[in-house]
């Protein structure tokens, strides 16, 4: 990565961070794309990537 690009520091859960880093690893991905990977689809869509709702109170997670 170029040295011109700022360093970001961000808090995620340590188990989050331990299972996604396996995922990461076999799709041979850092964490580090995965994030700018995943900052570039926010910044092409317009929000966030993904559909987000909250469940109804009757319903299970």
């Amino acid at each position: 990565m170029p040295s011109n690009i700022p360093a970001t520091t961000i808090r995620i859960e340590p188990e989050v961070k331990r299972e996604a880093t396996v995922i990461l690893d076999e799709l041979g991905l850092s964490m580090s794309s995965a994030v700018n990977a995943f900052l570039k689809a926010l910044v092409r869509e317009g929000g966030m990537p993904f559909e987000m709702k909250v469940r109804k109170a009757t319903e299970k997670a």
